[in-house]
């Protein structure tokens, strides 16, 4: 086996690399997939699979961005897995991973980060290079709202609208597991800058920034032992409230 899964929290597992992360759930019906990577992520996610065992079911977007959804219809298309997107992400799954920037526009226009800050650069160069802008568009998918548990979902998780990243992030929500996954709605790393902390994304890649921050309110609610797991940087394990008090002061760069 080439590539030995990351267990996180028990039957979940960590995958992607030092710039993207993506996650499978083992549930008593089967996998589940939050968000999708890279598609130069494809074959550590098929050693995963095969490494875990059983079949892929779903897989959960928590938001539309192409680092997030790299996967999502060869899993769709080849696996039988059934997609999961917010409403409001829905148009970019429609017309491919490039029109982010129209149906999320960032708040601040890349130019400025790409001169000031090399990590920015690499950031773009690395994510095309794994294939982030070229990835094939997903066919069929399902949409969700706001606060639902998605009972056809293996595991029953539940989907909070933390709009501001993009107008549909979401967080997953795995209750019996002790784990949420916040997407880019918080991450621990963020790769456009390349601070490290719980933190929102900069406004090179956050679509909203007074709201992204707002919305950590719904993160700061959970319950205090959830495990945090983010699309970029380590897992938080010091709770969804603290999360949240560290991203909230240092603000959006």
């Amino acid at each position: 086996m080439s590539h030995v899964p990351s267990e996180v929290a028990p039957g979940v597992h960590r995958l992607g690399d030092q710039l993207v992360n993506f996650y499978l759930v083992e549930t008593a019906e089967g996998l589940v997939m939050v968000d999708a990577g890279l598609p130069a992520h494809s074959g550590r996610f098929l050693d995963t699979v095969a490494w875990v065992g059983g079949r892929l079911r779903a897989v959960v977007l928590t938001h539309a961005h192409p680092d997030h959804t790299g996967l999502a219809e060869r899993a769709r298309d080849k696996a039988g897995a059934r997609v999961w997107v917010h409403e409001a992400d829905a148009p970019i799954l429609d017309d491919g991973p490039t029109s982010s920037v129209i149906h999320a526009r960032p708040e601040r226009p890349m130019f400025s980060y790409l001169v000031r800050r090399p990590s920015a650069v690499q950031t773009l160069m690395r994510l095309g290079y794994a294939g982030a802008f070229s990835s094939a568009r997903v066919r069929e998918y399902t949409v969700f709202g706001h606060d639902q548990v998605l009972d056809e979902v293996p595991g029953a998780p539940r989907v909070l609208s933390v709009p501001g990243h993009t107008p549909g992030s979401s967080l997953v929500l795995f209750e019996d597991r002790g784990v949420v996954f916040s997407g880019d709605a918080l991450v621990t790393d963020d790769p456009t800058t390349g601070c490290v902390g719980p933190r929102v994304v900069s406004r090179m890649s956050t679509h909203d920034s007074v709201l992204a921050l707002e919305s950590l309110d719904r993160l700061a609610a959970l319950p205090e032992k959830t495990l945090v797991l983010p699309g970029h940087g380590d897992p938080f394990t010091d709770g969804p409230r603290l999360a949240a008090v560290r991203a909230r002061s240092t603000g959006v760069r």
